[in-house]
């Protein structure tokens, strides 16, 4: 996306968003904004009992006024049932509200991000690092959530309050009020000021924190290697380095936001003194218009007053804080989806066709340029060549994780551009160097891709793969939970796993990348007799790095800086002396 595209919002959109994500739960937040208003009638009418209360006592202890002790247990008693009241109904709304924004908001942000990406092209996923993903859908989904109780607590709460107290106190006295409600423009005023201020610093927070993440995945997902190559020192200090900048950021984020509620309570402190003062010069005239009782009221409202402000700045505060996350989620959830294309049966051969197919990553480094190949059903072709010559590119192309920029790929002859890629993608099995387990049994791991496999299918797989064997010495067999990082086997037998769940899949085309790379020399033997049965009467493309697995190939391109150099037999390019000649003879040169 380019800078000029890139989407930017205000506070007031960014709280329009959240609200318009909020339609699912609005009957929720509905009874927690009834709850929130109920709560606040409750206390609002506090400072009125105390105000008789005081007025009782005072004339009382300056008039010898007869000091009625039941009506005094009665005030007490509505003070208490008010307040108790105010809290129960406070802590409810706080249960409801974090039920309800953790299980339907939060949970379907953060489904909408994973559906998300589901649509998004591979280049996004391999340009972005993993950390970065985690960073959004965790820390800024929780913070926006966060968000949703700023909302309700902070906005409904403190203007109803706000209204019902300016109400109340000018009922009380007009000039007390005043001295309490002059301040609230200034402060206010600040407030968003200073908030204006942080949201830059909060931009540049979450892109710290979002590099941070992938920092540490990165290095803790290469656990082993900085271990074998002492590197923990440095890493380390990598790591202080993006966690200063990331305290730097944090730190004046934090400052500008904290200055808010200070410079609030400043006021409301000026708003005190005045309160007092007023009052005073009110209750000591020849013919007072105010009492102890109501300068108490006052100042008990002025309080009051003084909470739902600080709240509302401090809630602003956060909604600059948001809006930086709200700017990488809602970036990322209007992103350019790929395009849905109709659900096309093939033919079921298994022909494949590549038509001048051109393709570069980025537009200055041209890679695959006017391939042109037809792969016959049932073939084994193997692509050899060096390192970065556009091999898996050839592979990515043909599971259209990535699109050509001219020509076209055919499957039974249609083009698969026209294609749903999901069902492109069903028609192949791979069996990659890099295996891929979950934390989960060796059952489901070699049932994964297929559907409602039973235990026989999963053992007869296992058989074909020779790890049956392997996996009944298991101390639970098949159930044998596999770790997250299936640290629990070795190497070799994760890729006798994985080629068993390609057998169990039984696709008609099969992509291979070196499979046997990581067993012993005996296990390749057994391995290749397996893939051999495998292989029969399917269309396969064989990535080789070992020339010696592939002299059975029916055709071996080679492939060198994106162009099928020579192509034929294993036999026929021997014969031909040429490039794919020099590959083989430095192969067994390295041997002797």
């Amino acid at each position: 996306m380019s800078k000029k595209s890139k989407p930017s919002y205000s506070v007031g959109k960014t709280v329009g968003k959240l609200i318009a994500d909020l339609k699912p739960i609005a009957w929720a937040l509905f009874i927690c904004a009834v709850i929130c208003v109920c709560s606040v009638l409750l206390t609002v009418q506090t400072p009125e009992i105390i105000n008789d209360m005081t007025n009782m006592l005072y004339d009382y202890g300056t008039k010898g006024t007869t000091l009625d002790m039941v009506q005094m247990g009665k005030w007490c008693i509505q003070l208490l049932v008010m307040y108790g009241g105010a809290a129960v109904l406070s802590s409810l709304m706080v249960v409801l509200m974090t039920n309800i924004t953790s299980r339907y908001y939060t949970k379907g942000m953060r489904v909408r991000i994973s559906e998300k990406i589901k649509k998004l092209p591979v280049s996004f996923v391999d340009n972005t690092p993993n950390g970065e993903l985690l960073s959004r859908m965790m820390n800024d989904v929780s913070n926006m959530s966060n968000t949703i109780h700023v909302i309700i607590n902070t906005f409904v709460d403190g203007f109803v309050r706000i209204v019902l107290i300016t109400i109340l106190m000018y009922q009380v006295n007009w000039a007390m009020a005043t001295a309490v409600v002059v301040l609230v423009p200034l402060s206010v005023v600040l407030s968003v000021y200073i908030s204006n201020k942080s949201e830059k610093t909060w931009h540049e927070f979450r892109k710290v924190n979002g590099q941070m993440y992938a920092f540490i995945e990165e290095d803790y997902g290469g656990f082993d290697t900085v271990k074998a190559y002492n590197l923990e020192e440095g890493q380390r200090e990598k790591f202080v380095n993006i966690t200063n900048d990331f305290r730097g950021k944090m730190k004046k984020g934090y400052i500008l936001s904290g200055l808010i509620q200070p410079i609030i309570a400043l006021t409301n402190s000026i708003a005190y003194v005045a309160v007092c003062v007023v009052g005073g010069l009110l209750a000591t005239q020849p013919n007072p218009t105010v009492s102890v009782g109501d300068i108490v009221e006052i100042v008990l409202f002025a309080k009051m007053f003084a909470g739902p402000l600080e709240s509302i700045a401090g809630g602003m505060g956060s909604i600059q804080h948001t809006l930086a996350c709200a700017n990488r989620v809602y970036k990322l959830l209007e992103m350019p989806e790929l395009t849905q294309q109709p659900i096309v049966q093939f033919g079921g051969q298994g022909e494949v066709e590549f038509r001048d197919v051109c393709f570069s990553y980025s537009a200055d480094k041209p890679l695959i340029q006017h391939l042109n190949l037809k792969v016959k059903a049932g073939q084994k072709v193997a692509l050899v060549g060096p390192t970065g010559g556009g091999k898996t590119t050839i592979v990515n192309l043909l599971m259209r994780f990535y699109d050509v920029d001219s020509g076209s790929i055919l499957i039974d002859g249609v083009d698969i551009s026209t294609v749903d890629r999901a069902t492109v993608r069903e028609q192949f099995g791979m069996v990659l160097q890099d295996t891929w387990l979950f934390n989960g049994t060796v059952f489901d791991n070699i049932a994964y891709g297929t559907e409602n496999a039973t235990m026989e299918q999963v053992e007869q797989a296992a058989k074909y793969a020779y790890v049956d064997h392997f996996v009944n010495s298991l101390p639970n067999g098949y159930n044998t939970v596999i770790n997250e990082e299936s640290t629990n086997i070795s190497s070799g037998q994760k890729q006798l796993l994985t080629i068993a769940r390609s057998y169990l899949a039984n696709r008609r085309m099969l992509i291979l990348d070196e499979a046997t790379s990581n067993v012993d020399t005996r296990t390749e033997i057994l391995l290749q007799q397996a893939m051999d049965r495998l292989l029969k009467g399917r269309t396969s493309f064989v990535i080789a790095h070992r020339l010696s697995t592939i002299v059975n190939a029916d055709v071996i391109l080679v492939v060198n800086n994106g162009q099928v150099v020579e192509q034929g037999t294993h036999k026929e390019l021997l014969e031909r002396n040429g490039f794919y000649t020099k590959i083989y003879n430095s192969q067994y040169e390295l041997l002797n």
